[in-house]
């Protein structure tokens, strides 16, 4: 939904709003790894397809990973995924889209970061600086 309801410059606006920054952040949809994506799938098609539209932005900063969902509104504040509450934190880079893979807190989330689409336009130079970066984590 949010991909309908909210534009790519919307999603600038709020970063910029709440980081003064447009540069340490990615558009992503939430995604569900193979066995927890078909158990979802047996439980409830209705719930499979509601929950694999969720948008996201991420803004990466030295303090961790904002987290908003922008699946329905911009509005709401982002939440703080301090890098010290994440475990392991890995990107595997595709040709159309990455796929970040986090723990938080022991529970393991995964995150599509599109190459492609209005929302996405940008996803690729900015992930491309952010791997550069190391995500903006201070070791």
């Amino acid at each position: 939904m949010g991909l309908l309801m909210n534009t790519a410059n919307e999603v600038a606006e709020k970063v910029k709003e709440n980081f003064n920054d447009t540069e340490n952040y990615l558009f992503a949809l939430k995604c569900n790894d193979f066995k927890t994506g078909l158990f979802k799938l047996l439980l409830s098609r209705l719930y499979y397809t509601m929950d694999g539209a969720r948008s996201f932005i991420l803004y990466f900063s030295e303090k961790g990973i904002y987290e908003k969902e922008i699946s329905n509104t911009m509005n709401g504040n982002f939440v703080l995924m301090p890098w010290n509450e994440i475990g392991e934190f890995n990107v595997d880079l595709k040709s159309r889209k990455a796929i970040i893979t986090l723990f938080h807190i022991g529970k393991k989330v995964l995150y599509e970061i599109p190459y492609t689409g209005t929302m996405a336009k940008s996803n690729k130079n900015m992930l491309e600086k952010l791997l550069g970066k190391n995500f903006n984590r201070i070791d």
